[in-house]
Parts: C-alpha cells; structure tokens; sequence
C-alpha cells in the first residue's frame, strides 16, 4: 500500500460518525463534501460520491499528490461514474469490472446498487470485506445520512479503483 492510499483511509476513517442535518444531504460538514464536486448548490443530492471526491482530495493535499495533465482528482457526484473519470485518468488509477475478491486497503468501491465507498482492508475467505461509506448508515442504506465503518460483500460489487499512486 502507497502512503497515499493509506493517507485516503485515514482520512476517510476520521469522518466516522458525521452526520448530514436530518434527511436533508446537508449539514456543515455535509455541506464541505458536496463542494468537492462539480455541482452548483442547487442540485446537490445523495452524497456517498461527494464524500469520496472530498477524501481523495484531502489526501493529495496532505500528501502532495498533484494534479497533472494526466491526472486530475475526481469531482463526480455519480456513483458509477468513477468508473469513467478512473477510465480518463493516466496510469495513476487502475479499474477492474467486475472487481472479483481482489480488493485492498484504500480501494474505491463501487457497488451495484449506485453507491461508492473506500475499502479498509481485504475480503474474507467469504468475501466480505471492511469499508468506510458516506451517506450510509448501520444497516448498509445508501442513503443513510452519516458517514459510517461497515462490511461489504465481493457480490454487492460493481467495480473498483485503485490508486497506483
């Protein structure tokens, strides 16, 4: 794992416990997610995507990371569209479709049912892994307005994104 996926991590993990302001996708933190995307204000949403947009754009400030002409930090509100930003990018992002078990610390995940969350470790031998989410909540939701730690199953899976930076 590269210091900057670790970096990614950590920074997803240390929003644990944010919560949007009732069932609004708002909220001053909330609220600093949805800025990390391209969205005017207006037609801000469900936030899983924004909150990742927000972390990746952390860590390469904490780590230098910069952007180049190959490499630009994600700004999507879509979950699946990850998939086409990572498929623009130069060699600093590789995707998998599907992703199979092959998931590590500091992936980007993103499921089949519109959501996207940052793998906090490997798959079990039953193919159930760690994760950190936003707008999620106990229970799985995706559109369960905190920022929580869950576990994911390789079956719920879409793709995933590594940074091979």
């Amino acid at each position: 794992m590269s210091q900057f996926t670790e970096r990614l991590v950590l920074t997803a993990l240390a929003e644990v416990g944010v919560k949007e302001v009732g069932t609004s996708n708002r909220g001053p933190r909330v609220d600093e997610y949805q800025r990390a995307t391209w969205l005017e204000e207006k037609d801000w949403g469900p936030w899983c995507a924004a909150f990742v947009c927000w972390v990746v754009r952390g860590a390469m400030r904490l780590e230098g990371v910069k952007e180049t002409a190959g490499f630009k930090r994600p700004q999507t509100a879509g979950a699946f569209d990850f998939e086409n930003w990572s498929h623009k990018q130069d060699r600093t992002t590789q995707t998998a479709k599907p992703a199979g078990i092959s998931i590590r610390r500091g992936d980007l995940v993103i499921f089949s049912f519109s959501h996207i969350g940052i793998a906090t470790g490997p798959p079990d031998g039953k193919g159930i892994f760690p994760t950190v989410e936003g707008n999620t909540n106990a229970g799985g939701s995706r559109t369960g307005g905190m920022v929580c730690e869950g576990k994911r199953s390789v079956r719920e899976l879409r793709s995933r994104i590594r940074f091979m930076i």
